[in-house]
């Protein structure tokens, strides 16, 4: 939260989760594979960066920052409310968030349960659920 608000100069952040992008595990595991890594994950994440994301919560909109390892955190985008879909699904360990975002599309975070109070902030704030995938 500290570092996210050196980035936020005019809003409050109400909530804020750490969160990885789908095809992040195959990114972080491709030193493993050796030669065959950048064939792999190439655009594992697309079109998210291959990075922790933050999703932060203000009063007016949601925000998705990236911080890559030893820099400080940039911000993605900024989507006002009701501007975007979002839905959730659980799972034993984990949650699931698919998002539909303007200049984006469809993306999907991972995230651990106990960041449940944020993503229901962020599902709160959305138009309605994202539709199912055809």
């Amino acid at each position: 939260m500290k570092q996210l608000r050196s980035v936020l100069f005019s809003e409050v952040i109400l909530a804020a989760a750490s969160v990885r992008p789908k095809g992040w595990m195959k990114v972080a595991l491709a030193p493993a594979l050796g030669w065959w890594a950048p064939y792999l994950a190439r655009h594992a994440t697309d079109p998210l960066p291959p990075t922790i994301l933050y999703l932060a919560v203000t009063p007016v909109d949601i925000r998705l920052f990236s911080k890559p390892g030893l820099s400080a955190p940039f911000e993605i985008g900024r989507w006002k409310r009701g501007s975007y879909q979002a839905s959730i699904a659980e799972s034993a360990l984990s949650l699931k968030i698919d998002l539909e975002l303007e200049r984006l599309g469809r993306v999907r975070l991972f995230s651990g349960k106990d960041v449940r109070p944020v993503v229901d902030m962020v599902l709160q704030g959305a138009a309605g659920p994202v539709a199912p995938a055809t």
